[in-house]
């Protein structure tokens, strides 16, 4: 009878012992993905959504390279034509416009790409497993993925805008145009990002991730 206490002592250790476990942030983002873990099969509703988040993390990464290569062989299709039919520069600025604007633009379309990755992986999870800190997070995340697809979207057209001898001539090509871009754009990263400082306080200044899922998720969107 003597061995009851103890017992009691070491479950009450153990009980402490996985507490203090949880409660560490790096614990919650070594644990995460959840997808990774081995579904049960006897619960269909775990399975399913082990399938889905599983699933969905492959496609991302398939069609965000197949965009990538697509962008890419339309960029080089673009800038071969604007070789073979030079549009007239008078001024020593309108040639530097005409070779760094379209690198400038390239590199929006392919870290923008990388956003609409990441921030689209987040909301099919946040729709699957429902596991959002708070709905401040998971509106921010479909503000973010808008905002990256605009991004991509509207930068690419650009990139082919400014390459091609005669769509230069555009009025969305215009200087005023691309000013209304380039304010419009700012203003949607920069209510996507507070909207997630105000749904998880001190997570971009401080860094803090405990309790919240995806947390290396959401911080890579901000390159962190």
């Amino acid at each position: 009878m003597s061995s009851v206490p103890t017992i009691t002592n070491n479950t009450s250790t153990v009980s402490s012992f996985s507490t203090s476990v949880v409660a560490t942030p790096a614990t919650i983002t070594s644990l995460l993905p959840t997808f990774t873990r081995a579904p049960d099969p006897g619960n269909p509703v775990a399975f399913r959504t082990s399938y889905l988040s599983s699933t969905s993390t492959g496609l991302i990464a398939c069609l965000t390279l197949m965009i990538g290569l697509m962008y890419l062989v339309v960029l080089s299709w673009a800038w071969r034509y604007g070789k073979t039919n030079p549009r007239p520069l008078n001024k020593t600025s309108g040639v530097r416009v005409q070779r760094w604007a379209p690198v400038v633009y390239v590199f929006l379309v392919l870290t923008s790409l990388a956003e609409v990755a990441i921030t689209s992986w987040l909301v099919l999870q946040y729709r699957w497993n429902h596991n959002y800190p708070n709905l401040q997070i998971r509106t921010a995340a479909a503000l973010l993925l808008f905002a990256s697809s605009w991004t991509t979207l509207s930068a690419g057209a650009y990139t082919l805008l400014f390459l091609h001898p005669t769509w230069y001539r555009h009025p969305v090509a215009s200087i005023g145009a691309q000013a209304i871009w380039i304010f419009v754009t700012w203003l949607f990263w920069v209510v996507g990002a507070g909207l997630v400082n105000a749904a998880i306080p001190g997570l971009m200044d401080k860094g803090l991730c405990q309790g919240v899922v995806y947390c290396a998720q959401i911080r890579s969107l901000f390159g962190e």
